[in-house]
C-alpha cells in the first residue's frame, strides 16, 4: 500500500513523499532494524534502515545527571535535548549504498569499459566538494571506507563510517549525494585515473575465470561486424535486424551486449576511440547525462536514527538529483529506467554445438557447459533454475559428479546461473556446469558430457511419472520432497542468518532494488533467500529441461594446460582488425568416441585465434553429428543404467534450536552488561557513580546483580524490581531507573550491549561524551570480562586439551568446533607435502558426506599446517558432533597402522592418483599471481619452517602410495590436540566433544610431550643502512605486473611496540595511498599496514605496478617515508588525538558475528598468547602513547636517516616480484627452473643473516 506524506525539508520547502509497502514483516527473525521503503519526488526509490540496536546505544542527553545530587529531590534537574547531539560508541558504522541502473551492457559499442570509467571518475571530486581526494580522505579521517564496483547491469556505490559524530555521518551523506548531482568529470583527471582502469585490468588480465568471460563474449556471434576492432564501430547504432535483437553492423550479424569487453582498458577507452574521431570525455559526460538520473537510481541508508531523521537527511541531500535524463541528452520523455528488454539470447545459432578450446594461464583443467536460457529473474519465488542447479550440482552418492569419481574423471562440478548480470539479467541468463578434470577426463571429456545428459535424461523420466500432489492428484515434476527440503533450509538459513558487516547489509538491500532484477518492493528484504509457495514452478522446470538444457542448445568451453599454457607459445605481433574471428576460422570437425587419440592435437589444429582484450589463445571446433546424437540419446527420458539417482534424504536438517540454559551463578538478566550511573553516598548528600553490570545470579527469590566500577572495585546488590520478563522483545531501554537494596539505592541505565557486543561502559556524562564524540578524548574502556565469559580450559588429558565458550552474544541454535593437530617432525618438505595430500584425499572421501551437510549451512572444512592440520566443524549445533565425528573417523583411520603400506579402507585406492594430480597442479599454480607472490616470497624468508610450494612439488614428484603412507604413519604416530568448542553448547556438550575427540584418537595414541611440540622461529633481519634485496621474476613469464613489498622489521611482540605499530599504520595508511595511487597512479594496488608473525612486529609497504620499475616503486616508498616525517612532527595536538581516538574505536569495535568471534579466540589459542582481551590492554596503552613516542618509533623503524641527516640502519628487507619486460627482471633460461630459482633467492636471504631467529617467542599471561 502507498501513501503520499508531506513533509517539510531543510528548506522549508514542502515535499512529497510516498511511502511504501511495510518492509518489516518480512525481515529475518533475529533482524531488530527497522525499515520504510519511501520514494522522493523525482522518483528516487530509497530504503532508509533505523539501527535500532545501535539507536539504543545512543546516549541520550537527558539522561547524564550532574556529579552530585540531592536525596531529598527526585527530580532531575535535566530535561531531554532536542538539539540532536545523540552520540553512539563507535561500535558499528553507518552505512549507505546507491545502485544505478546502468551497467557494462550500456556501453556504446565503440567505447567498451565505458560504464566502469565513469565509475572511476565520480570518486574525482564535485562541483560541492571539488578537492580531488576530499571525500575519501574525510571517510578514512574518521575511521570510514569506500568503495564501488560495476557490474553487467548496474553500477554499485558504498561507504560506512563511525557513528560516534552525528555531523559526520550525515556529513559523508552530503558528500556521497553529490556524486549524482554535479560532479566534475574534469579532463585532466581522466588522463590519470584511465591509467588506474588500465592498471586493474592488467591485475586481472591472467584470470582464468576473466579470460574464459571474455572469450565467451567474443566469440558468441552476436558481435554486430566485430565493432570491437573494426572500423564500421557506428553502424551497430544505425543498422536494425529483422530478429528483434536489438541492433547488427554492416555484415548484418545481430548485435548484443554480452558481446562487448566490460573491464575497459587503454584501448577500449582511448587508443581506438580516439583512432575513431570519437571525443571520449563527451562520451563520459553523456552516459553519464543519459543514466544518471533519480528514477534510475535505488538507495539504502542504514544508520542508529530514527526513521523520521534518516529520510528527512535523504531528502535534502538526494532531492535534487535530476529525476529524468539531463536536458543536453534528446528525448527525455517518459524517462524511467535504462532497460535493455529489445535484446534476446546472446549466442548465436553459429556458435553453439561446437567447442572452444583454450589455453589457461594456470595449470589445470576446466570444462565448461553453458546453456543459454530466458531471463529467470520473474521467477523469483521458487527459483526453478537454482532448483535444477541443485539436482545437477550434488555430490553424493547417485550424483553426477560422484559417478565421474568412480571413473577418475573429475575432481569437483559446480552449477547453476551464477550471481553476477554475466550469468543472470534481464533479457537471459546462463547456466553453466563446470568441471574440474583430471587428466584422465580430459581424454574422456565426450563421456564426461555423457554422463551429464543421461543425469538430465532421468531427470526428465522422473518428472513425467510425476508425483501425488496433498489432493491426491498425479501431477507431473519431481517429488515433492526435493523442493521442500530446500525451502525448510532456506527458511533456517534466513531465520537465523548473521547481521554481518553493514557494508555487506546495505549492498544486499539495493542489489535487491534494481529495476532488471524484478522483485517486488515488499519482498526486497526476503525474495531473494526464500522459496514461496508448496510446488516449484514445474512449468519452468519442464521447459528448461526440455527445450533448453539439449544438446543443440550447448556450448563447450575447454580451458586444459594438456593444451599447452599461455607462456608456452611466443607473443606474435599483435592481431589486426582483420584477424579472423572465431566463427569465421577453417573449422576442424572433432572425431567421435572412438578416435584413436582423444586428446587435442595442437599442431594438426594450426595456429590459435587469440582473443583481442586477453589474448586467450584458442581453437574452435564444430562437435561432430555423431557425438550430438549420442547425447541426445543419453537426453531422451529414460532411467539411466549407471548409478545415478536423484539426492538422497538429507539426514543433517537441523531439529533442535532451543539455546542452552547457561550456568545458574553467572545467568542471563536483562541489565548484564549494561552501563549504569548508582547514586551512593552518607546522609543527604550522595554521588553518582558509573559502573557496570558484569554479573547476574538468582537465590530463591533474590535477584543479585554484581556491579564493577571504575576504580575496580566491585559489589553484589539486590535489585529491588523483578524486570526478568523484558528480555528479548523488550530489552531495557537507555534510561531505565530502579533501585537496589530495598530502595537504598538508586540507579539508571546509561549504556546497553548489542547484539555481538559485550559490556559496555559510560561515564554518563554528557560533556564527556560530546569529547568522546569530538575525538579529543578516548572512549571509555569496558571492564575485563569475567573469567566466565572467556574460553576455558575444561580438558587436559594424554596431550589433548579442549576449550570451550558458552555464547550469550548472539543467541542462535549455532556452534563452532575446530582443532588443531600438531604433528612430529613436520620439519621437511616432504612431510608438508604428505600432509597436504593427506588433508586431500580424506576431504575428497568425505566429500559426499560434507556435501550433504553443508546444503544444511553445517560447514566443515580440513587442511594443512606448517606443523600438522586443522579441522573446523561449524553450524546448527544439533549436528556438529554427528559430523565432526564423520570426519574424524576418516582422518584418524591412518593411525596405529605401523607396517601397513595400503590406505586405509576408509580411502579409495583409485583416488590416490587423482587426488595426487590436483595437489601436483596447485603446487605448479603457486606464486602465478604477483600480488600474493611477493607476499609469500616475504613470509618464505621470515618464516624457516614455511616450505615453499616449489620444494613440495619436487619433494612430491614420483611418490608412490606406499612411500606416502610410511611418511603419513610416522607423522600421526604421536600428535597433539588443541581443540576449541563455541556457541550454543553448554559444559556438559564441552566434555562430550572431548570424550569423541579421545576415543576417536584410538587406543593406540601416543601424545606429543609438550617440550617435542615445534618452535615457531622468525629470521631476524640485519639491521643495515643498506637493504637486502629479494629479487625475483614472476611466476608467469608473460605477467606485465611488478610487485614491491617493503618491509620493516621490528622486533618481538611488545604491548607498546604493538600499539605503536598500529597507530602508525592508521595514520600513514591514507596518505600513503593518496600519493602513490590516486595522484601518481604508480599502480591499482597501494597499500601499507602491520605485521605480526609468529610474535614478531613488522611493518610493509605493497605496491603493484604496471607502468612503474621495481626500483622506482621501491624509491618511492622510501622518499614517502622521509618527507612524511615532517607532516607527523608537524601535525597538530587535536589531530594526533582524533587518530589515537579513532584507532581506540576500532580496537573496541564489537564482533560481528559468532564466526568472528570465535575466530579471534581461536587464533589466541593457537598463538599461545591466550589475551582474549587484548583489545582492552591495548586501548589502555594507548592512552599512553605521545606524539614525542610515535615520532621516536618513526625514527626508530621507519625513518631514512638519522637526526644528523645521514642514513641509518634499519631493518629493511626489499622483495621485488618482476613482470615480463620489466627492468632488472632477473634472467630466467627455462621456465621449469623458475621454482628452483625462487627457493635458492630464501636459502641466500637466510645464509646473508646467518639464519639468525628471534629464538623462542614467549606471552605473558595476560
Amino acid at each position: 500500500m502507498m501513501n503520499s506524506t508531506k513533509i517539510k525539508d531543510d528548506d522549508n520547502d514542502d515535499v512529497v513523499i510516498i511511502t511504501g509497502p511495510d518492509l518489516t514483516s518480512t525481515k529475518s527473525y533475529m533482524d531488530k532494524k527497522e525499515y520504510r521503503h519511501i520514494t522522493l519526488p523525482n522518483g528516487l526509490q530509497c530504503v532508509l534502515i533505523c539501527d535500532t540496536v545501535a539507536m539504543r546505544q545512543r546516549k541520550m542527553d537527558g539522561y547524564y545527571d550532574d556529579e552530585t545530587e540531592d536525596e531529598s529531590d527526585d527530580s532531575s534537574d535535566d530535561e531531554d535535548n532536542d538539539d540532536g547531539s545523540e552520540d553512539e560508541d563507535g561500535t558499528r558504522k553507518a552505512a549507505t549504498a546507491l545502485l544505478v541502473n546502468v551497467g557494462s551492457y550500456h556501453d556504446p559499442p565503440y567505447l567498451q569499459g565505458l560504464s566502469h570509467y565513469l565509475e572511476h571518475m565520480l570518486f574525482l571530486g564535485t562541483e560541492t566538494f571539488p578537492i580531488e581526494n576530499q571525500y575519501d580522505s574525510f571517510l578514512s579521517q574518521h575511521g570510514g571506507d569506500d568503495n564501488a564496483y560495476t557490474d553487467m547491469e548496474h553500477t554499485l556505490y558504498h561507504y560506512c563510517i563511525p557513528q560516534d559524530n552525528k555531523q559526520h555521518v550525515w556529513k559523508a551523506l552530503e558528500m556521497f549525494s553529490s556524486f549524482f548531482k554535479c560532479p566534475l568529470l574534469k579532463g585532466e583527471m581522466a588522463d590519470r585515473e584511465l591509467k588506474a582502469v588500465e592498471s586493474e585490468f592488467e591485475l586481472n588480465k591472467n584470470s582464468d575465470d576473466a579470460r574464459l568471460s571474455q572469450l565467451m563474449s567474443f566469440t558468441c556471434g552476436m558481435d554486430g561486424n566485430a565493432p570491437i576492432m573494426g572500423n564500421d564501430w557506428k553502424s551497430v547504432l544505425s543498422t536494425s535486424t529483422d530478429d528483434g535483437s536489438g541492433g547488427g553492423g554492416s555484415s548484418g550479424k545481430p548485435f548484443h551486449p554480452f558481446a562487448k569487453f566490460p573491464w575497459g582498458n587503454m584501448n577500449s577507452l582511448k587508443t581506438e576511440p580516439e583512432a575513431n574521431g570519437v571525443d571520449v570525455m563527451k562520451e563520459l559526460r553523456d552516459h553519464y547525462n543519459t543514466h544518471y538520473f533519480a528514477r534510475n537510481m535505488r538507495l539504502v541508508v542504514m544508520a542508529g536514527y530514527e526513521l523520521d531523521e534518516i529520510q528527512r537527511q535523504v531528502v535534502q541531500c538526494f532531492k535534487d538529483v535530476p529525476a529524468n535524463p539531463r536536458s543536453n541528452v534528446v528525448d527525455t520523455t517518459n524517462a524511467t529506467t535504462t532497460n535493455l528488454h529489445p535484446y534476446n539470447m546472446p549466442f548465436h545459432s553459429s556458435s553453439l554445438g561446437k567447442i572452444y578450446r583454450a589455453l589457461p594461464v594456470r595449470d589445470h583443467h576446466t570444462l565448461t557447459l553453458t546453456w543459454q536460457i530466458p531471463s529467470i529473474c520473474q521467477h523469483w519465488k521458487t527459483k526453478p533454475a537454482d532448483y535444477l542447479a541443485h539436482l545437477l550440482g550434488h555430490e553424493a552418492s547417485g550424483s553426477i559428479l560422484a559417478a565421474l569419481k568412480q571413473h577418475g574423471w573429475a575432481m569437483g562440478c559446480s552449477a547453476g546461473t551464477g550471481e553476477d548480470g554475466e550469468g543472470d539479467s534481464s533479457m537471459h541468463a546462463l547456466f553453466t556446469f563446470s568441471f574440474s578434470l583430471s587428466k584422465e577426463g580430459v581424454r574422456n571429456w565426450e563421456s564426461v558430457v555423457n554422463v551429464v545428459f543421461s543425469y538430465i535424461g532421468m531427470l526428465k523420466y522422473n518428472f513425467l511419472e510425476g508425483y501425488v500432489d496433498t489432493n491426491g492428484e498425479k501431477k507431473e515434476g519431481l517429488p515433492l520432497w526435493i523442493y521442500n527440503e530446500l525451502k525448510s533450509i532456506a527458511d533456517l538459513s534466513y531465520k537465523y542468518a548473521d547481521e554481518g558487516d553493514v557494508t555487506d547489509a546495505v549492498e544486499e538491500v539495493a542489489e535487491n532494488m534494481a529495476p532488471w532484477y524484478n522483485l517486488p518492493i515488499e519482498r526486497l528484504l526476503d525474495g531473494d533467500s526464500l522459496l514461496f509457495g508448496d510446488v516449484v514452478d514445474n512449468s519452468c522446470v519442464k521447459d528448461l529441461l526440455f527445450n533448453y538444457l539439449t544438446p543443440q542448445n550447448l556450448r563447450v568451453d575447454f580451458m586444459s594446460s594438456l593444451f599447452g599454457r599461455d607462456a608456452d607459445f611466443k607473443e606474435d605481433a599483435p592481431p589486426s582488425s582483420e584477424e579472423k574471428k572465431a566463427d569465421d576460422a577453417d573449422e576442424m570437425v572433432i572425431a567421435s568416441n572412438d578416435s584413436e587419440d582423444p586428446i587435442f592435437d595442437v599442431q594438426k589444429a594450426g595456429p590459435p585465434t587469440v582473443e583481442p582484450r586477453f589474448g586467450t589463445k584458442f581453437w574452435v571446433e564444430s562437435i561432430s553429428p555423431n557425438t550430438l546424437k549420442h547425447w541426445n540419446e543419453h537426453a531422451k527420458p529414460q532411467l539411466p543404467s549407471s548409478d545415478l539417482k536423484l539426492p538422497p534424504i538429507n539426514p543433517y536438517i537441523p531439529t533442535q534450536f532451543d539455546l542452552k540454559p547457561l550456568p545458574h551463578d553467572d545467568a542471563s538478566h536483562p541489565l548484564l552488561n549494561s552501563s549504569v550511573k548508582v547514586c551512593l553516598g552518607n546522609g543527604k548528600k550522595k554521588h553518582w557513580y558509573p559502573a557496570c553490570v558484569v554479573k547476574f545470579k538468582a537465590e530463591g527469590n533474590k535477584h543479585l546483580l554484581l556491579l564493577h566500577f571504575e576504580d575496580e572495585h566491585e559489589e553484589w546488590y539486590t535489585l529491588d524490581s523483578n524486570i526478568v520478563g523484558t528480555e528479548g522483545n523488550n530489552p531495557i531501554e537507555i534510561g531505565f531507573e530502579s533501585t537496589f537494596d530495598k530502595g537504598n539505592v538508586k540507579f539508571k541505565v546509561t549504556a546497553v550491549p548489542r547484539e555481538g557486543e559485550g559490556m559496555v561502559f559510560s561515564y554518563g556524562d554528557a560533556d564527556h561524551e560530546m569529547d568522546v564524540e569530538e575525538g579529543t578524548v578516548f572512549p571509555p574502556i569496558p571492564p575485563a570480562s569475567p573469567a566466565s565469559r572467556l574460553p576455558q580450559l575444561v580438558y587436559d588429558k594424554n596431550s589433548l586439551k579442549m576449550w570451550h565458550l558458552q555464547d550469550r552474544r548472539f543467541k542462535r541454535p549455532l556452534a563452532d568446533l575446530r582443532l588443531n593437530f600438531v604433528c612430529d617432525g613436520m620439519n621437511d618438505a616432504l612431510k608438508q607435502a604428505c600432509m597436504d595430500l593427506f588433508c586431500k584425499l580424506c576431504a575428497d572421501a568425505l566429500a559426499e558426506t560434507c556435501y550433504l551437510a553443508s546444503t544444511c549451512e553445517l560447514g566443515s572444512s580440513l587442511y594443512s599446517t606448517d606443523a600438522g592440520f586443522s579441522i573446523r566443524v561449524n553450524g546448527f549445533d544439533d549436528k556438529v558432533l554427528v559430523l565432526a565425528k564423520q570426519v574424524l573417523d576418516v582422518v584418524m583411520s591412518f593411525r596405529g597402522r605401523d607396517g601397513q603400506t595400503s590406505l586405509p579402507s576408509s580411502i579409495k585406492q583409485c583416488r590416490f592418483d587423482a587426488c595426487l594430480e590436483v595437489l601436483l597442479r596447485k603446487y605448479r599454480n603457486a606464486g602465478m599471481e604477483a600480488s600474493s607472490f611477493v607476499t609469500g616470497l616475504r613470509l618464505l624468508c621470515l618464516k624457516p619452517s614455511t616450505k615453499s610450494s616449489f620444494s613440495k612439488l619436487k619433494a612430491l614428484q614420483g611418490i608412490s602410495c606406499d612411500q606416502f603412507v610410511n611418511v603419513i604413519n610416522q607423522a600421526l604416530k604421536k600428535i597433539a590436540v588443541e581443540a576449541y568448542y563455541h556457541g550454543n553448547i553448554c559444559r556438559d556438550d564441552a566434555d562430550q566433544a572431548a570424550h569423541m575427540i579421545s576415543e576417536a584418537l584410538t587406543s593406540h595414541h601416543l601424545g606429543l610431550p609438550k617440550k617435542k611440540l615445534p618452535t615457531n622461529l622468525v629470521i631476524k633481519a640485519k639491521a643495515a643502512v643498506d637493504h637486502h634485496l629479494v629479487a625475483s621474476p614472476t611466476v608467469n613469464p608473460k605477467d606485465a605486473n611488478t610487485a614491491v613489498e617493503v618491509y620493516f622489521q621490528i622486533g618481538k611482540d611488545e604491548l607498546t611496540n604493538r600499539v605503536l605499530t598500529d597507530l602508525l599504520e592508521h595514520i600513514l595508511d591514507e596518505p600513503f595511498y593518496n600519493e602513490l595511487r590516486t595522484k601518481e597512479q604508480f599502480g591499482y594496488e597501494v597499500s601499507c599496514g602491520a605485521k605480526w608473525t609468529f610474535g614478531v612486529l613488522g611493518m610493509s609497504f605493497k605496491v603493484v605496478t604496471a607502468c612503474k620499475t621495481a626500483e622506482e616503486a621501491s624509491d618511492r616508498i622510501d622518499r614517502f617515508l622521509s618527507e612524511f616525517r615532517k607532516e607527523l612532527e608537524s601535525m597538530s595536538d587535536e589531530s594526533f588525538m582524533e587518530h589515537l581516538v579513532a584507532l581506540a574505536k576500532v580496537k573496541l569495535e564489537m564482533f560481528e558475528s559468532m564466526e568472528d568471534e570465535c575466530g579471534s579466540y581461536w587464533d589466541e589459542i593457537c598463538e599461545k598468547r591466550f589475551d582474549f582481551e587484548s583489545h582492552r590492554t591495548e586501548v589502555q596503552c594507548l592512552r599512553s602513547i605521545t606524539k614525542e613516542k610515535l615520532l621516536s618509533a618513526y625514527d626508530d623503524w621507519l625513518h631514512p636517516v638519522c637526526h644528523k641527516g645521514k642514513p641509518k640502519k634499519r631493518r629493511r628487507i626489499v622483495f621485488h616480484v618482476i613482470g615480463e619486460g620489466a627492468i632488472g627482471r632477473p634472467e630466467v633460461k627455462d621456465p621449469n627452473d623458475v621454482g628452483a630459482q625462487i627457493d635458492g633467492l630464501v636459502t641466500t636471504f637466510h645464509d646473508s643473516v646467518k639464519s639468525e631467529t628471534w629464538g623462542k617467542i614467549t606471552f605473558a599471561k595476560p
